[in-house]
């Protein structure tokens, strides 16, 4: 069994003098001696990455970035390149965050193409996929996760599935706003997780193998915090988390590590 906790800090952590006080707290705690099938990283802002390097180097913990451009270099105002993060050590790239999908209006081919660039150059891909509130109560669950996944894996071999992460996280349990007006926002019980990992892994079954499928690893994502994480990651299809508000601060994100600890003892 294998765990991997990844941070998404998304725009929450933005100064320098932040930046530094969160990751040299969360390095002193839980990142100065490697853990045993547990692999932790934090997504942090691109203009953090650089300090980022610096203030993880000799860490356990990797860096990872929030997105990439879909091209490699060009006339491409705003965007960031695949070169860039490889020469910032950056070993996890979020492909396809259900915010970058609903608020930024990101496309499958896009994110296919994503994901094909960061695999040409060693990075892995954590491909993103989830329903809305109002997709799960139309009942289309199975449909909506399904396109999401034969887009993004469209032209990817078997053979890149062990530097691929999927991070299942239902849109109605993240905690913004713009993706859930009006909307409660709360943690899939652990039968609907359960449920969702089950449907991704046999999706790989269907159209890649059993072997393959098996060996993949899928996060749970949307409000995962200490208080719900062992009932998450006791799961058997549940193989770590992608974490949002929890990951901001050693005081939420270190008990979360200890938890997939204890699971894996």
């Amino acid at each position: 069994m294998k765990f991997v906790l990844g941070g998404n800090w998304k725009l929450q952590i933005n100064t320098i003098e932040d930046t530094i006080t969160t990751l040299r707290d969360m390095t002193s705690k839980f990142g100065t001696q490697q853990i045993d099938g547990v692999e932790i990283f934090l997504a942090l802002p691109f203009t953090l990455l650089s300090l980022a390097k610096e203030e993880l180097k000799g860490s356990t913990i990797q860096l990872a970035a929030q997105n990439v451009a879909s091209t490699e270099k060009g006339a491409y105002t705003g965007e960031v390149s695949v070169e860039s993060l490889v020469e910032l050590d950056v070993e996890y790239v979020l492909v396809g965050h259900s915010e970058r999908r609903i608020i930024f209006g990101e496309k499958g081919p896009e994110l296919n193409k994503k994901m094909k660039l960061l695999l040409e150059h060693n990075l892995k891909p954590v491909y993103c996929v989830g329903e809305t509130a109002q997709q799960r109560q139309s009942g289309l669950f199975d449909e909506v996760i399904s396109q999401q996944l034969a887009e993004g894996f469209e032209g990817i071999t078997e053979d890149a599935l062990s530097e691929i992460i999927i991070a299942y996280e239902p849109v109605w349990a993240i905690n913004n706003p713009e993706l859930n007006p009006g909307i409660e926002i709360q943690a899939a019980t652990p039968e609907q997780a359960i449920d969702a990992h089950k449907f991704i892994r046999s999706w790989f079954v269907t159209n890649y193998s059993d072997d393959a499928a098996s060996r993949l690893i899928i996060q749970y994502g949307g409000s995962m915090k200490p208080s719900n994480a062992e009932t998450l990651l006791s799961q058997s299809d549940i193989n770590g988390g992608l974490i949002g508000g929890a990951s901001l601060r050693s005081e939420t994100l270190g008990p979360i590590v200890d938890i997939a600890v204890k699971l894996l003892s």
